[in-house]
């Protein structure tokens, strides 16, 4: 999946998980009376659990097996759930403690309740993933996506509204935190990845981790699939992130080889903006967000056979010599001796024969 789809979908998705929880707390806890604590802060849960889940998947979609993807659910189901109830236990008793100050403090109160709820949405991905980076980027997402929902939320409903109300408030809700999360993952990254050429070119893979294997497995983030990855290796090679926050990339002791621009590597080595690490039949293009040390790159479209190199080779260049070797003479112009007699009119005196004209022998060669 690209990165602008990424943002889009995180989008669609969120709206359309909080929309099912709205459903589902509707059906379950909402009613014509405002709910208490507990009911308020398991409409939360549900929220948050919808929510969390239907991002967690559209982030693993770079891989589409279902057997991972299902494995993921847990954490979002579980972190999702809880955050959402805290945020709105939370929210609740501010809701109710601010109500006697003014509508203005009790709106604060429920902002900060779903800003709560966007916080633990953003993050528990990062945080099942042991991604620091992925953490605070999803927390800096959901912040802000939760603040604005949460804004909006309470602008075209509460609890005492009619149904169809609610619903566009949860729905709004979920497409700001979707939104706000998977732009703040794409704006923030430092490096990522995009297959150029091979299995489903145009996928990208933010490097969020501190190790990111490639290769053809399917318990990695983007597995390398299909005809040009048949030589693959399950683990063909490793990403990463040095202390000083370069990347840098090493084979995996594999039969084929990784290969950088064109030439086969044999140790670690460090990646810069624009390089092309071949694997197989796959091309990927690493990316760098401070641009750094650009090294000059061909293009996929001059590579005639697939894994063969990327650059072409340069012209051979010619150095004169100090001592140059002498050449042959060429050889002397031919000269006809004869020629062929001319027709004489009757009556006149034939001309007389005509000599050849020798040139002179050419000099000798110096050398």
């Amino acid at each position: 999946m690209s990165l602008a789809r990424l943002v889009y979908y995180s989008a669609i998705v969120g709206g359309w998980a909080a929309f099912l929880a709205w459903m589902v707390a509707e059906w379950l806890l909402l009613g014509e009376s405002e709910p208490g604590i507990v009911r308020t802060a398991m409409i939360t849960a549900i929220v948050g659990a919808a929510i969390a889940t239907g991002l967690n998947l559209v982030s693993g979609r770079t891989n589409a097996q279902w057997k991972r993807e299902l494995g993921r659910l847990p954490a979002p189901l579980i972190g999702g759930g809880l955050g959402g109830a805290a945020g709105g236990l939370l929210g609740n008793l501010l809701y109710r403690a601010m109500a006697d100050i003014s509508d203005f403090a009790a709106g604060l109160g429920q902002i900060l309740g779903w800003t709560i709820v966007g916080l633990a949405i953003g993050g528990v991905e990062g945080l099942w993933e042991g991604s620091k980076r992925k953490f605070r980027n999803g927390l800096i997402g959901g912040g802000l996506g939760g603040l604005l929902g949460g804004w909006l939320f309470a602008q075209l409903a509460d609890y005492s509204t009619d149904m169809a109300a609610r619903a566009t408030a949860f729905v709004v809700l979920g497409v700001s935190i979707g939104a706000l999360i998977g732009l703040a993952q794409v704006v923030l990254k430092d490096a990522w990845l995009t297959v150029a050429d091979g299995f489903r070119p145009g996928r990208q893979l933010i490097l969020g981790q501190t190790v990111t294997t490639l290769g053809r497995g399917d318990h990695l983030p983007m597995p390398l699939l299909g005809h040009s990855s048949r030589d693959l290796e399950s683990e063909h090679a490793r990403i990463t992130r040095t202390p000083g926050g370069d990347f840098s990339i090493e084979d995996n002791q594999s039969r084929l080889g990784t290969q950088i621009n064109g030439a086969r590597i044999q140790g670690p080595v460090t990646l810069a903006d624009g390089d092309l690490i071949r694997l197989g039949g796959n091309v990927i293009r690493f990316n760098l967000r401070q641009g750094g040390s650009r090294r000059a790159v061909v293009s996929v479209e001059q590579q005639p056979v697939a894994g063969g190199p990327i650059t072409a080779p340069p012209p051979a260049t010619v150095v004169p010599s100090a001592h140059p070797i002498p050449t042959a003479a060429p050889p002397p112009p031919v000269v006809r001796l004869t020629e062929a007699p001319r027709a004489v009119p009757p009556g006149q005196p034939s001309p007389p024969p005509t000599v050849p004209r020798i040139p002179p022998p050419p000099p000798p060669p110096t050398g």
